[in-house]
């Protein structure tokens, strides 16, 4: 299994992507080839239904770093 190691670089986001795609939701699911699927979602309540508008294969071994990256953010965000 790879080493995860956080990693300090420039990140270019092309005009034409510059904000993204609008989620108010995520899933993650298993795949068959022992990954994960995190999708994001934009969730109607009113429908009670939600569109899938991006989708990223992860591997296992990912999910703690992003679990604490989410952690470290909301101790962050927590402090305003």
């Amino acid at each position: 299994m790879p080493t995860q190691h956080q990693v300090n670089c420039e990140v270019v986001v092309p005009p034409d992507l510059a904000f993204g795609v609008y989620s108010n939701a995520f899933r993650l699911s298993d795949t068959t080839d022992g990954r994960c699927q995190l999708e994001f979602l934009v969730y109607s309540v009113t429908e009670k239904r939600a569109k899938v508008v991006s989708k990223v294969p992860v591997r296992r071994s990912f999910l703690p770093v992003i679990r604490d990256r989410i952690t470290t953010c909301l101790a962050e965000s927590s402090s305003f």
